[in-house]
């Protein structure tokens, strides 16, 4: 055991709490400031993420007017080819 007594040893042990208490302190108030920004940077984040499935929903609305288009295009090449064929073999 050491030589100092009881009264001098829990003084050092009480300084040495509160020191770690402040420290503590000192990073959790840090932390909260940067949740703050964080949630700052989140809540643009989801906004970004909200304009590209807009994008991306217009996007769909456009290529589904595309493969309307492509499918009459396929149907009126079809057509013709066929019309095409009939006229060549039955043309005699």
């Amino acid at each position: 055991m050491s030589a100092q007594p009881l009264e001098i040893r829990m003084a050092h042990l009480e300084g040495a709490y509160e020191q770690i208490s402040h420290r503590l302190g000192n990073i959790e108030q840090r932390l909260g400031s940067m949740e703050l920004k964080f949630e700052g940077r989140l809540g643009q984040v989801d906004g970004r993420f909200a304009q590209i499935d807009a994008r991306f929903a217009q996007m769909d609305g456009r290529f589904a007017q595309m493969d309307r288009k492509f499918m009459w295009l396929i149907g009126l090449v079809g057509s013709s080819w066929i019309t095409t064929m009939l006229a060549v073999l039955y043309h005699r």
